[in-house]
């Protein structure tokens, strides 16, 4: 699946339990494919997650998203729209929402080198 917003799109991976939805942002073209997971492997983390958790009537929604890619107020709203559109059980449904914008400044990371 795809997100697009403006000139910028990227990929999405939807993943459902129950009626709760959590997505994530990412390239694919930068994944490694199985034959290719050998010894040194960069794990991209992608651009962020998004969770959609429905209650009763009601949902709550939170995440956090790449500010280096989710640099405006727009494009978060755009993708806060576009889970909340997944779902049939959100339509007229009270939303409140948490979504972060993260700036990476470390990582922890096990390659096969070290």
């Amino acid at each position: 699946m795809k997100f697009i917003f403006e000139n910028f799109s990227c990929d999405v991976d939807v993943f459902y339990k129950e009626d709760d939805i959590l997505l994530r942002f990412y390239d694919s073209s930068r994944e490694q494919e199985e034959e290719e997971i050998i010894n040194l492997v960069i794990v991209d983390p992608g651009f962020g997650y998004l969770c959609l958790k429905v209650k009763g009537e009601a949902a709550l929604l939170s995440g956090y998203l790449d500010e280096s890619v989710f640099q405006t107020n727009e494009i978060v709203e755009a993708a806060i729209t576009f889970i909340e559109n997944l779902s049939p059980h959100t339509r007229n449904s009270y939303i409140p929402s948490h979504v972060a914008r993260f700036r990476r400044t470390s990582f922890i990371e096990y390659n096969g080198e070290y």
